[in-house]
């Protein structure tokens, strides 16, 4: 299939904030599919990393209209605050049921054959595999480490260091898994997803994330567009301080038996995190609780699960009801992609049943909760609704 014979391409994206790597991405996807339509799924105000974005959801949808998307959805937080399974299920289902014929994706790898073979053989693993794993899982190593050490005699485990390859690796299996029609494709990043350099030309979300905290602006300006640096400039951004202590007090609030119904408290997890709620801080209880079996970036999404109570029966409803859609921004001469979605297998936000307005109310309550902690009055699902954007 030649590349001027894609209609949707869909993009998958945290955009927090949205960079110069970010533009260089889907200026890449729109010259690889030749698509008509790019159609950015973007995670609301809550991230995989377990913390709230710099900026709420609307001003970072639409900044990402005004970088080329022609419409941009909201990644119901379920999905959004999960592993890259998790994250990874969520997207293909609904980008698929969207009528999306491609999907594009950044990885350190940047060769979809590779990507794709190593998709296979976690699908289909050697049995030496599965034993070596369960070996390195009983040493009480963590799960990405323990599949990072087994997986040495098959092919490069330096790829799995890389957190982009990860959650390409688990996109392309689950368009496998799902038998979606979604071709693949695929850019090579330019920057270290963690790094703090500001020096490089195309630097890391990390490390304007960083600068911004220190209010150290000027050294981000020409890694962002203008319109990204106004509103980090001049708009209330979150504050993580105040969720943190507003999750620590939260916590404490919950008994053992709620606890372990929310989604992610496995394996002892959940006792764990008990025992150390009175520490008096909470980079204490973050780091006494994190161990080599249990990531930092797993208690901090435990830790916002339990905050959100997205529950484990939360997470089963959503990934068996039917996908909906709730548009965040679209570029003004753009409505017509709203008609063309009126024709897929999937729901308009407005138009939902009860199991899929029960998923719905946790993206509401975030975003409430959200909007709390940036001292910002409102609900924003209500008075923000679609965004119409000129460009």
């Amino acid at each position: 299939m030649s590349a001027t014979n894609f209609k949707k391409c869909g993009i998958v994206c945290e955009y927090n904030p949205l960079h110069n790597g970010h533009i260089r991405q889907i200026s890449a996807a729109k010259k690889q599919t030749g698509c008509e339509t790019l159609v950015c799924l973007m995670s609301g105000d809550f991230t995989q990393r377990g913390d709230g974005a710099v900026l709420d959801k609307y001003l970072r949808a639409n900044h990402a209209v005004k970088a080329g998307a022609d419409i941009v959805l909201e990644l119901p937080v379920v999905f959004a605050t999960g592993s890259a399974e998790d994250f990874a299920f969520g997207a293909v289902k609904i980008l698929s049921a969207l009528g999306c014929d491609c999907m594009h994706f950044g990885s350190e790898c940047g060769d979809i054959e590779t990507l794709n073979s190593i998709a296979d053989f976690f699908l289909s693993p050697p049995a030496s595999f599965n034993k070596k794993l369960q070996e390195n899982l009983k040493k009480g190593l963590s799960y990405p480490q323990s599949v990072a050490k087994a997986v040495g005699k098959y092919f490069d485990n330096g790829i799995l260091d890389k957190p982009n390859n990860i959650l390409a690796i688990e996109y392309l299996k689950e368009i496998k898994k799902q038998k979606s029609k979604m071709i693949p494709f695929t850019v090579a990043r330019n920057s270290d997803y963690h790094s703090d350099d500001l020096l490089t030309e195309f630097c890391s979300a990390s490390a304007i994330r960083a600068a911004c905290s220190e209010q150290e602006f000027k050294k981000i300006k020409r890694h962002v567009p203008d319109y990204v640096f106004a509103d980090l400039k001049e708009k209330q951004f979150f504050n993580q301080r105040y969720y943190e202590i507003f999750a620590h007090a939260h916590l404490l609030t919950k008994t053992a038996e709620q606890l372990k119904k929310i989604y992610g408290a496995d394996e002892g997890l959940d006792n764990r995190l008990r025992k150390n709620l009175c520490l008096p801080t909470f980079s204490d209880l973050l780091f006494e609780t994190k161990s080599k079996r249990y990531t930092l970036v797993k208690v901090k999404r435990l830790i916002l699960h339990s905050v959100l109570d997205i529950t484990k029966n939360s997470v089963k409803l959503a990934k068996k009801i039917k996908p909906y859609f709730k548009v965040l921004a679209i570029k003004s001469d753009r409505t017509d992609i709203l008609s063309d979605f009126s024709s897929c297998p999937v729901s308009d936000v407005k138009n939902l049943n009860d199991s899929q307005k029960e998923i719905l109310s946790i993206d509401i309550k975030a975003a409430n909760i959200y909007n709390a902690l940036c001292c910002q009055q409102g609900n924003t699902d209500i008075s923000s609704q679609m965004q119409k954007v000129d460009v």
